[in-house]
């Protein structure tokens, strides 16, 4: 797991790595995993929690790293667009489909053919980039639906928190392609990627909360 050799920081990486965890149990708690995007969003929280685990607890490799971070970029982008997906109209899915498509392809046949276990900063800049495209076509529908219950709508939440954290993550990517000879991996920038994914966790966490569990999940009363 990254250090940083402050040890305030350190615990708050931890408390980073527990957030998905609080979200997933308050979705189970409220059985909000009845509904959609809460379904997408159980499933994210718990693959989050298990890889920050997994970096915690044991002693990884860098190639084990990014092979572990590719496939859970592809799991991620997954689940994440299915939850937008319903807000376009149907010529807008469509072309979402193929796009989809047409990246997932390229992305497993690159890394495919030129190794798993190195970076590829280029694919992961066109995954984020593409996700965050998604999120900000969807936003304005999502807004405009829910109008005055903006603020309750788990959908705003998720996709606000994630678009945090792409916009972010392009904008470091663009200064660090502004150096002009390559440098090993910068511990500032880690540092940056790890506070975002706070501010994109605590949204969850608010998704989860503000949410009001459907009549089906509700119980019975005598």
């Amino acid at each position: 797991m990254f250090k940083t050799g402050n040890s305030s920081i350190d615990y708050l990486l931890v408390v980073i790595i527990f957030l998905p965890l609080f979200s997933a149990l308050l979705i189970f708690g409220r059985k909000l995993y009845l509904q959609e995007p809460l379904n997408f969003l159980l499933i994210i929280c718990l693959l989050s929690f298990f890889k920050g685990l997994l970096e915690l607890t044991y002693p990884l490799t860098k190639e084990n790293l990014y092979i572990i971070n590719k496939i859970f970029s592809l799991i991620l982008l997954l689940l994440l667009v299915p939850c937008f997906r319903p807000r376009l109209n149907a010529r807008y899915r469509y072309i979402l489909d193929i796009l989809l498509t047409a990246l997932l392809t390229l992305a497993i046949t690159y890394w495919s053919l030129v190794d798993w276990e190195r970076p590829s900063p280029g694919i992961d800049t066109l995954l984020n980039a593409f996700l965050g495209m998604v999120i900000l076509v969807s936003l304005p529908m999502i807004i405009r639906t829910s109008s005055l219950q903006i603020f309750r709508s788990p959908l705003f939440w998720i996709g606000s928190g994630t678009l945090f954290y792409i916009l972010l993550y392009l904008l470091l990517e663009g200064i660090g392609c502004c150096r002009p000879l390559p440098s090993p991996p910068d511990p500032e920038k880690r540092l940056f990627l790890l506070l975002a994914d706070l501010v994109k966790y605590s949204f969850y966490l608010i998704a989860a909360s503000a949410t009001k569990p459907s009549s089906a999940a509700l119980p019975r009363t005598q």
